[in-house]
């Protein structure tokens, strides 16, 4: 299965300073894809985003959200939110992350690119209808599944694998029974925005449709794929989605110090290896991942590299596992995937 990956050197212009959401961390990306084995033997091709319409963006985001954004880029750039930077190419370089997104659902769809990986930034998934921030300027992952809702597609699972819970993403589909949203993160007691409580499911015709699994802190791959195991595929195997968006986020690996999990770059190629059998199963092979966080110049180029031969179906070389599960946390996990099942049995069988 060849894989698609999405990119522009014009996403290093959205200029951040001494930041962690720096360019560097796709511009090491590309440079690793193109080294890797998968690539050199022909199994992914890299093609250029489109930028996004603006009522494309608008079908997600407050047109005041748009003006302020577009607003600050003309003068120059500033802060639109706490550690949130927009430059003065930020504008541009949003709508062309936005449509980096879009581009990888319409190629997905339509079958020319069924397997895509957006390498774009700035990230998204904390972005809300009428605010930008945690780093994010448009939600890119909800822009790119409201692109699949008005294409026809009506069963969509959008699976966010960051360290962060992704509250914009959350808020945004937070009534709709079409887009299942399943988060994996650090418990939001501990970490950035101190959202994704089990309790979070939904409203209304939405109501089961959000899916929080929070980990506690120094929780390591093993833990996440557990979860992953007992709570997110029984669900994902009753939803059947006809197209599958992954919030790629790489924060969780334990040498990325802005959180407190302990993932490998095994993690993240097991999980999207579970997903790709999902898709396989009933979404017609389609998934589409989206680059949110991930801030270690080695290990996130390393973990997407691993995240893509899995998304190309490629055996992956697994490393040495290079952490350890203890046994107080594997308790840990037990009591909270039991208390996660009770509270969304009323929804979902297990």
């Amino acid at each position: 299965m060849k894989v698609t990956v999405i990119y522009s050197p014009e996403y290093l212009m959205h200029d951040t300073g001494k930041h962690p959401e720096s360019p560097l961390r796709v511009k090491r990306s590309i440079e690793a894809i193109k080294k890797s084995e998968v690539y050199l033997k022909g199994l992914v091709r890299v093609k250029s985003p489109r930028r996004a319409e603006e009522d494309e963006i608008e079908e997600i985001h407050s047109r005041g959200l748009l003006e302020k954004v577009k607003n600050l880029s003309l003068k120059g750039g500033g802060v639109i939110a706490p550690e949130t930077i927009v430059s003065k190419e930020t504008y541009n370089v949003a709508l062309l992350a936005a449509g980096g997104a879009i581009r990888g659902v319409e190629g997905s769809i339509n079958g020319e690119d069924k397997r895509a990986f957006a390498l774009i930034r700035p990230p998204g998934h904390h972005a809300e209808r009428k605010r930008s921030k945690g780093f994010c300027i448009f939600n890119n992952v909800a822009i790119a599944a409201a692109k699949a809702l008005k294409m026809g597609i009506r069963r969509i699972l959008i699976m966010d694998w960051d360290a962060h819970h992704g509250d914009g993403t959350q808020k945004l589909f937070y009534s709709n029974p079409s887009v299942l949203y399943i988060s994996i993160h650090q418990d939001g007691r501990t970490l950035y925005p101190g959202t994704g409580d089990i309790y979070d499911i939904g409203e209304y015709e939405g109501e089961g449709y959000t899916i929080n699994i929070p980990l506690p802190p120094l929780s390591t791959g093993k833990i996440a794929l557990r979860a992953m195991e007992e709570i997110a595929i029984p669900i994902i195997e009753q939803f059947k989605p006809h197209i599958i968006l992954v919030s790629a986020g790489y924060d969780g690996h334990y040498l990325d110090d802005i959180s407190d999990l302990m993932y490998t770059s095994n993690t993240y190629s097991r999980m999207m290896e579970r997903i790709v059998k999902m898709a396989n199963k009933y979404s017609y092979g389609r998934v589409v991942a989206v680059l949110e966080g991930g801030y270690h110049l080695k290990a996130t180029p390393k973990s997407i590299v691993k995240t893509i031969e899995a998304l190309a179906e490629k055996p992956v070389k697994y490393e040495r596992n290079r952490t350890v599960t203890s046994k107080s946390l594997e308790r840990k996990a037990e009591l909270l995937i039991k208390k996660i099942k009770n509270v969304l049995s009323d929804y979902w069988s297990f």
